[in-house]
């Protein structure tokens, strides 16, 4: 029979045993839970003919099913003024943004902006919350769409002590060499001095390509020649990653995390299997740099994903919106 005293240390026995498996169970479960959480977060990757949504896609994607093309002939100018620009363009989709959970956290950090914001929205009669649905941009001048029947947007841009001219069944005011133009639920305006807000005009009526929703989807879309880059001030390796490319197309979907795809189009003679390769040594590099504790980061990184499909390069990658404010230090005055 044994003693008490040996009862005793087998107990303290098993439980010295114990707490390291303990402690593994719970650790794994928690780091299991750490990283279902960050995956809940992150949207679907931009692709075409996504549905528009106000809470997050899935982190797989559905089963493909044949999309319908669009419909011929079909006009929407907000498209026509991003695709048409010449030098590169982008657009937000306003509406989408305002219901993610980063928005949110954007709107806590930087108070005093998004008074300034809404001050100004007022201003010109607008609620950016409910009346703007998307945001046009491009070198030459930008394009804002919503509700703005009834609401005198671009006069209100221009203030009082203008000219106006009728055109295309909009009105363009002019004031110290600035303009912009109204048409219905569309407001375009110059971004510099001199600007031709008939031009401006004129590319947002102009045809809808018939394959825009191959090209035109993801919350954030951005497309450039790069050509900003090209200059003496750019940094060396920068400047020759751009020279060895005609352009890049950088789409996004928001919700927590920012899913975004890459697509760059290498100049002739440069090989997009070069160009993956590089990306990939970069990917690796990063995993790398990231610990047992990185949780959260090594579940993105896991997501991301490079290819080379018809000439191009493409990239996806989730970035972990909120963790970025931090690392990069990024101020938040409203904490």
């Amino acid at each position: 029979m044994k003693r008490p005293g040996d009862l005793r240390l087998l107990v303290l026995a098993l439980l010295l045993l114990a707490i390291p498996i303990v402690y593994f169970l719970w650790n794994s479960r928690s780091v299991r839970d750490r990283r279902e959480t960050t995956l809940k977060g992150v949207p679907q990757f931009p692709a075409p003919h996504q549905p528009p949504r106000r809470k997050p896609f899935p982190v797989t994607p559905p089963a493909a099913t044949k999309a319908a093309p669009p419909s011929a002939g079909k006009q929407d100018a907000m498209t026509s003024f991003v695709l048409g620009a010449a030098a590169g363009a982008a657009l937000i989709q306003v509406n989408a943004l305002y219901n993610t959970p980063l928005f949110d956290h954007l709107r806590r950090c930087l108070p005093e902006q998004f008074r300034a914001l809404d001050a100004k929205g007022r201003a010109l009669g607008v609620d950016f919350a409910y009346d703007v649905d998307r945001i046009g941009l491009s070198p030459d001048g930008a394009a804002m769409s919503g509700f703005f029947e009834g609401k005198k947007v671009a006069q209100s841009l221009m203030g009082p002590g203008g000219a106006s001219e009728t055109y295309r069944g909009g009105t363009i005011f002019t004031r110290n060499g600035q303009c912009a133009a109204q048409l219905g639920n569309l407001v375009v305006s110059s971004a510099q001095q001199g600007g031709d807000c008939r031009a401006l005009v004129d590319r947002a009526l102009a045809p809808t390509p018939a394959n825009a929703a191959d090209q035109l989807y993801g919350d954030v879309f951005v497309r450039s020649d790069l050509s900003d880059l090209r200059d003496g001030e750019t940094p060396p390796e920068l400047r020759a990653l751009a020279d060895g490319l005609l352009g890049v197309t950088v789409r996004a979907n928001v919700w927590d995390s920012v899913a975004v795809t890459v697509e760059a189009v290498p100049r002739s003679g440069r090989s997009p299997a070069d160009l993956a390769q590089i990306a990939q040594g970069a990917l690796a590099l990063i995993r790398g740099q990231l610990g047992e504790d990185d949780v959260e980061l090594r579940a993105l990184a896991d997501l991301a994903k490079v290819t080379t499909s018809g000439g191009k390069l493409e990239l996806e990658l989730a970035l972990p919106a909120r963790d970025l404010f931090e690392r990069f230090q990024i101020p938040c005055p409203g904490r």
